[in-house]
C-alpha cells in the first residue's frame, strides 16, 4: 500500500500542490494574495509533502513540523487564523479531488480526511499559542518602555532634588566680609557632614579672595549642635588656621558647650563666645581696631 501511495504523489504531487498554491492566490484580501504566487506555492509544496510523509509512515509529525515553521514565518507578516483555515479547508479539497477516482484504498481516503482534519485543529491551536506569545512579547515590551519611563522620571526627580538641595546648602552658608580682613558666617539649619564639608571649601576660598584673618562663626541658628557638629567644626577650625586665619565660634550656650568638652570633644583650641556682638568685639581687638562713636 505504501508503494502504491508513493507512486500516486510521484504521479500527482506537483498538481497537487499547484491546486493548492491555486486556491490560496484565488482567495481575495488573504496573505497569500499579499506575499505572491510563488511563496504560496511554496507553502503549498511543504504542505503536500507533510501530507505525503504522514500518510505514508501513520503518524502526524510532518504535520506539526509544517504548521509550526508556516506559524513562526508568517506571523510576522500578517498571517491571521482566517489565513491558516482557509489553508486547511484548500488542502482539504484538492487532496478531495486528487483522490476522487484515484483507485487507491478506501483506508486512504480515511487518513487524508482524518489528516486535514487534524490540520483544521492543530491551525487553531498552534494559531492561539503563537498569538498568546505575542502579546506576552509585547506586554514585557509595553512593561519595560514603562518602567524605563518611571525610571527616567525618577532619575530627573532624583537630579532636581540633589539641585535644589545644593542650592539650598549654598544659599544657607552665606559668607559676610563685616570688615576689612573680617568675615562673619551665619549657620542656618541642621549641620551635616555633607553641609561641613561645604563650609569648609567656600570658608577657605571666601578666605582667600578676602584676604581674611578672622573668621567668625555664628551657630546660634543650629537647632542640633552636638558632638558630631563640633567635630565638624574643630577640622574646619584647623583648615582655616592653615590659610594663617583665626575661628571664632559664637552662639554656643555654656550649657551646651559643657556638655560637649563631657562627650570628649576638645574645644581648647577653638575661640568660643556667647553672642555675635561679642565675637565683633574680639575680631576687632584681633586686628587692633575698635569702634569709636559718631562725634
Amino acid at each position: 500500500m505504501r508503494e502504491a501511495l508513493s507512486s500516486w504523489f510521484d504521479g500527482v504531487g506537483a498538481a497537487l500542490a499547484d491546486d493548492v498554491a491555486r486556491r490560496l492566490h484565488g482567495r481575495t484580501g488573504s496573505v497569500y494574495r499579499t506575499l505572491g504566487e510563488a511563496a504560496a506555492r511554496q507553502i503549498a509544496t511543504r504542505v503536500v509533502a507533510a501530507l505525503r510523509r504522514d500518510l505514508t509512515a501513520g503518524d502526524h509529525a510532518g504535520l506539526r513540523e509544517v504548521l509550526n515553521h508556516l506559524v513562526v514565518e508568517y506571523v510576522p507578516h500578517g498571517v491571521t487564523f482566517a489565513d491558516l483555515k482557509l489553508l486547511a479547508t484548500a488542502t482539504r479539497q484538492a487532496i478531495t479531488t486528487a483522490l476522487h477516482g484515484s483507485g487507491l484504498a478506501e483506508d486512504t481516503r480515511v487518513r487524508a480526511d482524518e489528516w486535514t482534519f487534524q490540520m483544521g485543529l492543530l491551525v487553531a491551536q498552534r494559531f492561539v499559542v503563537e498569538r498568546e506569545r505575542v502579546f506576552q512579547e509585547q506586554a514585557a515590551k509595553l512593561e519595560i518602555r514603562q518602567l524605563e519611563h518611571q525610571l527616567s522620571e525618577l532619575t530627573a526627580a532624583y537630579e532636581e532634588k540633589t539641585r535644589l538641595l545644593d542650592l539650598i546648602r549654598h544659599a544657607s552658608t552665606p559668607i559676610a566680609p563685616v570688615y576689612d580682613g573680617i568675615l562673619v558666617v551665619p549657620l542656618v539649619g541642621m549641620f551635616d557632614s555633607a553641609r561641613a564639608q561645604l563650609l569648609t571649601e567656600k570658608l577657605l576660598a571666601g578666605i582667600t579672595e578676602a584676604r581674611a584673618q578672622v573668621v567668625i562663626l555664628d551657630v546660634s541658628g543650629v537647632p542640633v549642635f552636638d558632638a558630631e557638629a563640633a567635630h565638624h567644626i574643630v577640622r574646619t577650625s584647623a583648615a582655616v588656621r592653615l590659610l594663617g586665619a583665626r575661628l571664632i565660634l559664637v552662639g554656643l550656650s555654656p550649657t551646651v558647650a559643657q556638655t560637649i568638652v563631657e562627650l570628649g570633644v576638645d574645644l581648647s583650641g577653638l575661640t568660643t563666645l556667647g553672642t555675635l556682638q561679642a565675637g565683633l568685639a574680639r575680631a576687632l581687638g584681633l586686628r587692633k581696631l575698635r569702634i569709636v562713636a559718631a562725634g
